[in-house]
């Protein structure tokens, strides 16, 4: 048995993910060390970041490890402990001492615990060990609220912390693994259209402040009407569809004043980056001209000029790719898509392959968190998506996100060599 279990592990997502860590420690190193030749005239910035995260890059490893070995059937009975255990953290970080103007960390002992991490974990479980049940008919109106309620509970109590970025996550598991399921394509259309609608509907009041019309939210609604108008047999549906986005396009304007201010701006700054250079729209400004200055083969590691001119606040998590763009150039950043999308690629395979259902489920929720994550950060640091914090898997400096990153590797690698178990 042991030797089939190394027969059947899954190498293709175990190397991409330990040369996904190496880059990323490689990439505080620089970030922390001055080149000689440069040292008369920059003074190095010591923050103890690439030493910690070594610490953490360990105990992910051990993590990933356990989370290898430990039959797979332990995560299905105990997913629903999980979730409410990180129901119960995401209540309590509530009342823990603001930080920035926000509560996401429960400072335990000296080390800081970001339960929204840990329920990304939780959701996924949670979702899987529901959705695999004989008796959740796919096509159910009722399996589709319980699972939507699944994760919304969590996106509502991250919202409230707030870490929109964070939050969206839980939406980002939700529909790939309903989809995966079998859940009917029209009842994902109506959860899933009311998202872009509003979107449309903040980017058509700041055309309107600028003395544009708003012409795609027109044409989105006219979309809506088309596709209600094809599917008129299913009334219910019909309507349904129609009246959610028009309620969001109404409710949006409520929302959008209870954000937060940065949260605003945030969003503001992306639909108009010119607007605000030289304040909320310069780390994105300062991430463009990094990614650009590091051409095909980049500055060599440590020479990354942006790093030693400290243009960049964030460059330890949420901006680390503009640094690694910037020192490897487009060859390195493309290294580290190819690597994520094995790892995403191999995960998706392994969804199709393992007998298990449960597992299946998990396997596509896992593939979407990875995917969400490099989607958000590389496209905020790309200036194509607003900045969210999103941290970049592996790469970006934070405990809680890589000891979860490796569990969730872990687990996938416990599904490669269990694939046949059902």
């Amino acid at each position: 048995m042991g030797a089939r279990y190394f027969q059947d592990f899954d190498w293709l997502i175990l190397l991409p993910a330990v040369l996904l860590i190496a880059l990323g420690l490689l990439t505080l190193y620089s970030i922390d060390h001055v080149p000689a030749e440069f040292r008369g005239d920059f003074q190095p910035t010591k923050t103890g970041a690439f030493e910690r995260q070594l610490i953490w890059a360990l105990a992910g490893l051990v993590v990933m490890t356990i989370a290898c070995l430990v039959p797979f059937t332990y995560y299905d009975g105990m997913a629903v402990i999980f979730y409410c255990v990180g129901l119960v953290l995401l209540v309590a970080v509530l009342f823990a001492p603001a930080v920035k103007g926000a509560r996401r960390w429960i400072d335990i002992g000296g080390f800081n615990l970001q339960p929204s991490e840990f329920m990304k974990i939780a959701v996924i479980f949670m979702l899987a060990r529901f959705l695999a049940e004989k008796r959740n008919r796919p096509d159910s109106f009722r399996v589709l609220i319980i699972g939507a309620a699944i994760a919304f509970v969590p996106f509502l109590l991250v919202m409230k912390e707030p870490d929109l970025g964070t939050s969206l996550v839980f939406l980002a598991l939700l529909f790939p693994v309903m989809y995966w399921r079998g859940i009917d394509e029209s009842l994902l259309i109506l959860f899933m259209t009311p998202l872009l609608s509003a979107l449309l509907t903040v980017f058509s009041a700041t055309a309107a402040e600028r003395g544009s019309y708003p012409f795609l939210l027109l044409l989105f609604f006219i979309v809506i009407l088309i596709a209600a108008y094809r599917r008129r047999r299913d009334l219910f549906r019909s309507i349904s569809l129609v009246g959610l986005n028009v309620g969001v396009m109404l409710l949006v304007p409520m929302v959008w004043n209870r954000l937060e201010p940065y949260q605003q701006k945030r969003i503001l700054t992306f639909l108009r980056p010119e607007s605000d250079i030289l304040g909320s729209g310069w780390q994105v400004y300062q991430s463009k001209l990094a990614i650009g200055s590091g051409g095909f083969m980049g500055k060599k590691f440590l020479h990354g000029t942006h790093k030693l001119l400290a243009f960049l606040p964030e460059r330890h998590s949420d901006f680390i790719y503009s640094v690694l763009s910037e020192e490897f150039g487009f060859l390195g950043a493309l290294v580290l898509l190819v690597l994520f999308s094995i790892i995403i690629i191999r995960g998706l395979y392994l969804a199709t392959k393992v007998k298990n259902r449960f597992a299946s489920i998990v396997a596509v929720g896992i593939c979407s968190y990875f995917a969400f994550h490099a989607i958000v950060n590389i496209g905020m640091t790309t200036g194509l998506i607003p900045v969210t914090g999103l941290p970049l898997p592996f790469m970006s400096y934070g405990g809680s996100s890589m000891v979860v990153s490796c569990f969730l590797v872990g687990v996938l690698l416990n599904f490669s060599r269990r694939f046949y178990e059902y």
